[in-house]
């Protein structure tokens, strides 16, 4: 099947349910509480309004000072030099790093390597909005504990505290207290990652269901474009 860009992203439909369960190496069960080894929070996708990504800055700067973690961002986007100064006002840069346009081994690495997956999307004034973004089903599918926010197609793939957190759109902090739950808590970010995992593969499998997940990856290009 082939591939699209999003943000400078490659995207290839087959990676988002393709692994098997044994690809993925159980995770660390860090809990905030060592500098030396923080939680990693991850986002892929464009840094435009309606991905709520300074939403989500401000939400991690609401984080207890306790805590140790570290965002990382991939993905292109107008915003991008917004955000970061956005960051910088926080107070925050220093626990952020921005990969910018990254290749979809590197993501699905990144989506292995990380503890969190993080997406505040909104409803702009204008209306433009996303469906359900891929990266949930792809970072899902790669037994990642999703935090996101509750609006358009998102709740068809997660439900709140069964196989995901979500929180109300501009909400930084309810979206901070998802994050520290689920920074705090490694048995329910496994819980969760597995659940979302399996959820995936029974609505999403590329062996059964192939044309739907094709049908929602091009609904997406469209509403990304």
């Amino acid at each position: 099947m082939s591939g699209r860009t999003e943000g400078g992203i490659a995207h290839h439909t087959h990676d988002a349910c393709g692994c098997t369960p044994a690809a993925i190496n159980p995770r660390p069960p860090r809990d905030g509480s060592d500098a030396a080894d923080p939680v990693t929070i991850i986002s892929v996708g464009r840094a435009v309004p309606k991905k709520g990504y300074d939403v989500l800055l401000r939400a991690l700067a609401r984080l207890p000072a306790d805590l140790h973690w570290r965002f990382v961002h991939a993905g292109d986007g107008g915003e991008r030099a917004m955000l970061q100064r956005l960051a910088e006002e926080l107070g925050i840069t220093e626990k952020l790093s921005w990969l910018g346009a990254v290749d979809q081994k590197d993501v699905l690495a990144g989506y292995r390597e990380a503890d969190i997956f993080a997406l505040a999307c909104r409803i702009t004034a204008d209306g433009d909005r996303d469906g359900l973004p891929n990266v949930l089903v792809e970072a899902a599918s790669q037994r990642l504990t999703c935090v996101a926010t509750d609006i358009s197609g998102i709740p068809e793939l997660f439900e709140n505290d069964v196989n995901g957190l979500l929180v109300p759109s501009e909400d930084p902090e309810a979206l901070a207290a998802a994050l520290e739950r689920a920074i705090r808590d490694p048995a329910l970010r496994d819980r969760l990652g597995r659940a979302a995992e399996a959820k995936v593969r029974a609505s999403f499998d590329h062996h059964t269901s192939i044309a739907q997940l094709k049908s929602l990856f091009e609904t997406a290009a469209r509403e990304t474009a």
